[in-house]
């Protein structure tokens, strides 16, 4: 809440939010330490208002000013530069803010040095809190963007070898087929240049919809079935509901590949994979050789959990009696 409200950005929803959050913050350090009589727990609640408006104020509009630091500064000597703005900082709102009790409400704070302490104090302890939440959303939001880039990182190199691997895969099945089947052969080249012409669009897109995805993946599938033949069933699950839904493209991509590559590369006989897409999941799952929990992620698999995780969702891999399963979880 404090990190989306701004005196700049939405000044009237800011400052009731200020008024209120320094009255509140204010009335239990007034009951535990003062006792005051009502008129005097209404009086330091508007002290509270507006030492958090002036408080809030000025850290939202100077804060990114605390944060710049010099190229080549260490961390420590940042963090010292920081706090040393920060304390530069804090000393001069929490005059300002004397000054508008006194101007406002007629109060002299620094007329009585017990007084002025504890209202300094907890002037601090509300800056602080709303400091301190306003700092853990940007971080958090810093984090994101550093996945986003990280993600997207992952996905040029995603493009930079997705194209030929399926090229050189479908290729080799044509090249199986024609002496024993130039027909087919011909029918495999004709579905290979319609999937890569998917992929080349999808790879010009930001997002897509899972319907898209899944026509995709039937793309891939139909050329692998040339491969495997009838030793391949595969069923692909996606509800009227969910058809809509947006998808990063190729998200799903590499992981049906990675069944098809090392689930089923070294496995004797049928060969069944199942891709269902639920409101909270997508789930790829085969009955093929199985996962080895100790295997490093290669590429394909390293970018859909990037991707993923960008977008604030997950990738698992559940455990499953045979073969292997795993679950990406793209939507809130």
């Amino acid at each position: 809440m404090f990190h989306d409200l701004h005196p700049t950005r939405t000044p009237l929803r800011w400052l009731g939010a200020a008024v209120v959050f320094g009255f509140l913050a204010t009335m239990p350090v007034a009951l535990i330490f003062w006792h005051n009589t009502p008129r005097q727990l209404v009086m330091s609640g508007l002290v509270g208002s507006l030492f958090s408006t002036v408080m809030w104020g000025g850290g939202a509009i100077l804060g990114p000013w605390m944060f710049q630091g010099r190229p080549g500064l260490s961390p420590t000597r940042y963090a010292l530069l920081s706090q040393a703005k920060w304390l530069a900082l804090y000393t001069g709102l929490l005059a300002l803010a004397m000054g508008l009790v006194r101007l406002l409400l007629g109060l002299d704070m620094a007329a009585n040095v017990a007084t002025l302490l504890s209202n300094a104090l907890v002037g601090y302890l509300i800056s602080s809190v709303i400091l301190g939440i306003i700092l853990t959303a940007k971080m958090a939001e810093k984090a994101q963007e550093l996945e986003r880039v990280r993600a997207q990182a992952a996905f040029l190199a995603l493009k930079a070898q997705l194209s030929p691997h399926t090229l050189f895969n479908g290729l080799n099945t044509v090249a199986a087929l024609i002496p024993e089947d130039p027909r087919t052969a011909e029918a495999v080249v004709e579905g290979l240049s319609r999937l890569l012409r998917r992929i080349l669009e999808a790879l010009e897109r930001e997002t897509w919809t899972a319907a898209e995805e899944f026509d995709l993946l039937q793309a891939l599938l139909d050329l692998e079935q040339a491969r495997f033949g009838d030793r391949l069933q595969a069923t692909l699950d996606l509800p009227a509901a969910l058809a809509d839904r947006p998808l990063p493209p190729l998200l799903l991509l590499p992981l049906v590949e990675n069944s098809l590559k090392h689930g089923f590369r070294t496995k004797v006989g049928p060969c069944r994979i199942t891709v269902r897409a639920t409101p909270g999941a997508i789930r790829i799952e085969d009955d093929g050789v199985g996962r080895d929990p100790e295997a490093p992620e290669g590429v394909g698999l390293r970018t859909v959990r990037q991707r993923v995780e960008a977008l604030g969702g997950s990738l698992a891999w559940p455990q499953v009696a045979h073969g292997c399963a795993v679950e990406v979880s793209p939507w809130p």
